[in-house]
């Protein structure tokens, strides 16, 4: 079973968690897709994408049954895309995000082991 992760801001998970379907976030629908992150670049996406932004929602997404497109993205590495609503029963976990005293964001240690 395949792993990606989503990243939401509490707001946007509030409004979904009880929906069939996410949409992605503001900018995933002006992007024309819901942006995911390996567990491996999630760290770098956190703090590009979301620094100082506490808490936040980690939406951990068995890839088994949607349909990923991986495209070059930051640092010309390969990022997975969706190009549809995701549904929402592929979410296999959802985690809490803090931030620690130096504003660092922590990364659940069972995600960074996937």
């Amino acid at each position: 079973m395949g792993k990606v992760f989503k990243v939401c801001e509490e707001d946007d998970w509030g409004r979904v968690k009880n929906e069939d379907f996410f949409l992605g976030s503001k900018t995933d629908r002006s992007d024309g897709f819901i942006h995911f992150s390996t567990s491996e670049q999630l760290e770098e996406t956190l703090k590009k994408h979301f620094r100082s932004k506490s808490p936040l929602y980690l939406l951990e997404v068995n890839t088994d049954d949607i349909e990923l497109v991986w495209e070059i993205s930051r640092n010309n590495q390969m990022f997975p895309h969706l190009y549809s609503p995701l549904p929402l029963n592929m979410v296999s976990q959802v985690y809490r995000i803090f931030m620690d005293d130096e504003g660092k964001h922590i990364i659940p240690k069972q995600v960074l082991n996937n």
